[in-house]
Parts: structure tokens; C-alpha cells; sequence
């Protein structure tokens, strides 16, 4: 896993779920792994403790069966590339 490198983008408060939600995207080298997650915290809550709840939500949903995700894989060199032509 250490050539795993992980992005928390923007983090928001969510007051009726008393919660900060944020989009965490794990970059692999087979593409990059994205899944909504939520840390519950007052909003008075230091930083490291949001973005280190959310990380740990983020990576249980990696392997929860219903959990919504999105994965992206990553694309061959643009050196190879060659436009596609219409049938």
C-alpha cells in the first residue's frame, strides 16, 4: 500500500447529521479510487482529527459491499495515442 498516495478534497459541516463529509480519492498505480465519507464531530473539531476520521471511514468503505464509489483507471501514455476514427 505504500504506493498508495490519498486526496481529501473539499471538506464540508453537514449540521443535521452533526457530521464533516469530504470526497476521498486513493491514487494507485491501477487508477485512482474515489468514496464519499463522513467523520461525526462538533464543528469546533481540530483538523487532524476531521481529516484522520474521515480517512478511516474512506478506507472502510473500500471493502463495504453497498458503499457508493468510483473508479477511474489509469490511462496508457499519451505517446501512444491515436485518435479514433468513425465507422
Amino acid at each position: 500500500m505504500s504506493d498508495i498516495k490519498t486526496q481529501i478534497g473539499e471538506i464540508a459541516y453537514n449540521p443535521s447529521g452533526a457530521c464533516f463529509e469530504a470526497l476521498v480519492t486513493f491514487h494507485a498505480p491501477l487508477g485512482r479510487f474515489s468514496v464519499a465519507a463522513s467523520h461525526e464531530a462538533p464543528l469546533s473539531a481540530e483538523f487532524d482529527a476531521i481529516s484522520d476520521g474521515l480517512l478511516r471511514d474512506a478506507l472502510a468503505a473500500l471493502n463495504a459491499p453497498g458503499r457508493l464509489g468510483a473508479r477511474v483507471a489509469e490511462e496508457e501514455s499519451d505517446e501512444n495515442w491515436e485518435p479514433r476514427r468513425a465507422a
